[in-house]
């Protein structure tokens, strides 16, 4: 085995280390009566989460108890996990080719196996209901997709990679590339392999990481004309006035101006150590988000925003105080509109 390889399948074994600390799978539902939404998270062995909810919920359609007590492979999980480890580092003391082939192989098969057994859980809960349900549907069965969002009647349900879900998935790029890699070399089908696919097979997963790193909290583009807004339910229409909350969950709620996003928060329950940024539409740049705690607002009787308090907000104070001094109005700072707005939190 090459150095380069071997310091890959290291940082491939280092890196489901991690599922111990952190969860790896996050399953979430959204509905208009939980606008934060609910969920729980997967770890290796528990579960944790608004299970308590997500159970009295299930109960009226039929669905069993999720109990991580009853449910055998996340006792099996750290044991299955730790050998893997062990065993990749035993490839990088080895050196072995015949054992990186071999751990590679058995690392890729729990995966799968591992993506089959959860698909069947998932189905066993979704389709094995109780006939005597309170509410039944005909026809309608419950289980959440294996990866992505699925509408389960008012619900929307989410399903994805946790932190050490993506951890897995990043070790196993690494382990199928170090492989082939290997591989390729040893039937030397081209003398100059080594420096071309080891730099092609690094960028490859520099890319792959920095992809999946980016799955985290980020803003979502406006609608515009076809998104309703969350406080008062009327159509996004004015691209001038859009606003955005991000919690630190990554649920994104969206508003036609400023002031539907802050009387949001203050009839919502969702508290502000919650909230990861707000939003809002720079003014003079249609469409354009930026931090709302960094922008600079005006308040002016010529500025029409849909739900009444004449207000903008702009990334740059020199635009504001331009528009000012055509328009007229007063200049605001972010917490000088949440008093504005009579925001509590």
């Amino acid at each position: 085995m090459k150095k380069i390889s071997t310091i890959l399948i290291a940082i491939a074994s280092l890196a489901l280390i991690v599922n111990y600390f952190v969860p790896m799978w996050s399953i979430s539902l959204d509905a208009p009566q939980y606008p934060e939404g609910l969920g729980f998270l997967i770890w290796l062995n528990k579960m944790t989460g608004d299970l308590h909810t997500v159970n009295g919920l299930n109960h009226y359609i039929g669905m069993k108890l999720i109990e991580p007590d009853s449910i055998p492979e996340l006792k099996w999980m750290p044991y299955l996990v730790g050998i893997i480890i062990g065993l990749g580092f035993l490839v990088v003391l080895a050196r072995k080719k015949w054992l990186l082939y071999t751990w590679t192989f058995l690392f890729l098969a729990l995966c799968v196996v591992g993506c089959i057994d959860f698909y069947l859980w998932e189905y066993d809960y979704g389709h094995n209901l109780n006939p005597h349900a309170a509410i039944i549907v005909p026809g309608m069965t419950y289980q959440p997709p294996l990866i992505g969002d699925k509408q389960l009647l008012n619900f929307t349900a989410h399903s994805y990679p946790d932190i050490g879900g993506m951890a897995i998935i990043i070790a196993a790029l690494i382990a199928f590339l170090v492989s082939v890699f290997e591989l390729k070399l040893s039937f030397k089908k081209v003398s100059s392999s080594y420096s071309s696919f080891s730099a092609n097979a690094i960028s490859g997963m520099l890319i792959t990481i920095t992809f999946l790193s980016s799955c985290s909290n980020h803003e979502e583009p406006i609608n515009y004309g076809n998104e309703q807004c969350t406080s008062c339910k009327m159509t996004i229409a004015d691209n001038r006035f859009g606003a955005e909350i991000i919690t630190k969950k990554g649920k994104v709620f969206k508003f036609d101006s400023i002031e539907c996003m802050l009387a949001f928060m203050n009839k919502s329950s969702i508290e502000a150590n919650d909230i990861e940024k707000y939003l809002i539409t720079d003014y003079s740049a249609t469409q354009s988000l930026v931090d709302a705690s960094t922008a600079c607002y005006l308040t002016c009787n010529e500025i029409s925003s849909p739900m009444g308090a004449n207000l903008a907000g702009f990334k740059e104070k020199e635009e504001a105080n331009k528009f000012q001094s055509q328009k007229g109005g007063e200049i605001l700072s972010w917490n000088e509109v949440k008093q504005e707005i009579s925001i509590q939190k």
